[in-house]
């Protein structure tokens, strides 16, 4: 198979070079803003630069890629452009031109001694302003390491900026120095630019929920009376050595945390603040609750849209280390990754998350194909098994099944080719009703009971069509031929 058999149809992913984490996500006067981690080289050694690729799109369906550009050019940031959002800036904000985006981000410093954990390491948290989203002014350091309390390690980074009660907050995610325990840190600022820490959290139990919580993400989600409902989202990294069943089986985690309240007033339970000897303990590690159960999803961020909808976009990956199988994801030669579908995000009954592709998903679908049993299904495709009562099992190819039995789900790859070293997902589902798999050249992203749980895997079939068996009983089964999503890659680097 050449390079471009395995490149996605429904999925951004670079002409060349690597992708990674969504940075900058916003929309901004009509248009939306996907940045991601980018390495313009592919392959490259591990310490090839890494900055923002940019994605700008009017419909969530055609894309422009505009190049990666925030790269690693000064010397606050020599050694990485690194992972942050993205803050709307109005004109009562200080924002020029009617309004601005103010995007922030980690500069990444590596220094001649250290170990680049506890020492030999500087993280400069830093905004550049842009009229349009799209020409970026210079890069201003905000908060350094002199502004992170004594327990923190070196490793502090992913700002996420909004605003509240009118001031600033900004969240980080960090790691502290003594038992490399995951936490979040809060800043206050009154215009963006000075920035004075207000809280911090971590887990309660004695045993670290994960070494670093990265990414963190504040989101709110109203319910059906319209009362609103916090939730600190964070990707805790090692989890899969804490041995829980049925959570947290890669090498890193994704999920959030349900608030009780709101999130300042968890954060500003933190009374030490700067003086504090560990991050304040507050959240109960057992209400964490996965994004996604599948062997391919990382460093998702969320942002709301215009018309008032959270979207969230994730990385088709995560980051490779001693625990990882083997580097699956690239059997292409000068490109590699991809991210998300937008996911929609809705309050579900019980409390927790619905996740469903976003209606432009939908409407790029062609006319319906009902069948029964089984189908020799085009790679790009909208797959939906409806009606579903009791257990059963979804085939793809003679590589990969998605079974449910005994209250569980579990997607298992059959085939080791297909699946290089991976071999199965679990997920306590106690009830299946349906099940969507947005299809593509190689991806599967699977839906469960209208975006309960998810599976989210890539998938790397060597045949044109897919053979999808379906073995539920009484189940209704119909796919939808895709129209592909357009980029236009009007910059190649």
């Amino acid at each position: 198979m050449s390079d471009e058999s395995w490149r996605p149809k429904l999925h951004l992913a670079p002409q060349k070079g690597s992708l990674s984490d969504p940075n900058g996500l916003c929309q901004f006067r009509g248009t939306y803003h996907i940045c991601c981690q980018n390495a313009p080289e592919y392959p490259g050694n591990f310490d090839s630069p890494h900055g923002w690729g940019h994605y700008v799109s009017r419909d969530l369906t055609n894309w422009v890629f505009l190049g990666c550009q925030v790269m690693p050019d000064c010397p606050s940031d020599k050694d990485g452009s690194y992972s942050g959002g993205a803050y709307l800036a109005t004109p009562e904000d200080g924002a020029d031109h009617g309004g601005e985006v103010w995007y922030y981000y980690t500069g990444n410093v590596r220094l001649p001694e250290g170990d680049g954990t506890l020492a030999g390491r500087l993280a400069n948290q830093t905004r550049m302003r842009s009229y349009n989203g799209i020409h970026l002014g210079p890069k201003e350091v905000v908060l350094d390491n002199s502004g992170y309390p004594a327990y923190c390690s070196n490793h502090v980074r992913d700002p996420k900026v909004w605003k509240q009660d009118g001031a600033f907050h900004m969240l980080l995610g960090a790691r502290t120095r003594e038992d490399s325990r995951g936490a979040v840190l809060c800043y206050r600022s009154e215009d963006g630019e000075a920035w004075e820490l207000e809280g911090s959290v971590t887990n309660t139990d004695p045993t670290p929920f994960g070494y670093m919580w990265e990414c963190p993400d504040r989101i709110v989600l109203a319910d059906e009376k319209g009362a609103p409902h916090e939730f600190l989202a964070t990707c805790p990294q090692g989890t899969d050595e804490l041995g829980l069943p049925y959570m947290l089986q890669n090498v890193h985690g994704n999920g959030y945390f349900p608030i009780e309240g709101t999130l300042l007033d968890l954060l500003h339970q933190d009374h030490e603040l700067m003086d504090a000897k560990a991050p304040h303990a507050a959240i109960d590690q057992t209400t964490f609750v996965e994004w996604d159960h599948g062997f391919d999803f990382y460093a998702c961020q969320t942002l709301v849209d215009e018309r008032g909808r959270t979207l969230l976009v994730g990385w088709m990956s995560l980051p490779h280390d001693k625990n990882d199988v083997r580097p699956y994801d690239n059997p292409t030669s000068t490109w590699r990754g991809c991210l998300t579908v937008p996911r929609e995000l809705a309050l579900g009954p019980d409390g927790h998350i619905l996740q469903n592709p976003v209606a432009e998903i939908d409407a790029l679908r062609g006319k319906a194909v009902a069948f029964e049993g089984s189908a020799s299904i085009p790679k790009v495709s909208d797959l939906v098994v409806s009606g579903i009562e009791g257990e059963g099992t979804l085939r793809f190819d003679d590589a990969l099944e998605l079974r449910f039995h005994d209250g569980v789900a579990e997607l298992e790859f059959i085939d080791d080719e297909t699946g290089q070293g991976r071999k199965v997902r679990r997920a306590r589902v106690d009830a299946v009703r349906d099940v969507r798999v947005v299809m593509d050249t190689s991806v599967l992203e699977i839906f469960v009971n209208g975006g309960e749980t998810v599976f989210g895997t890539r998938y790397y079939s060597e045949a044109e069509d897919i053979r999808v068996s379906v073995d539920f009983p009484e189940a209704t089964a119909t796919w939808y031929p895709m129209s592909p999503i357009s980029v236009n890659y009007v910059v190649d680097r």
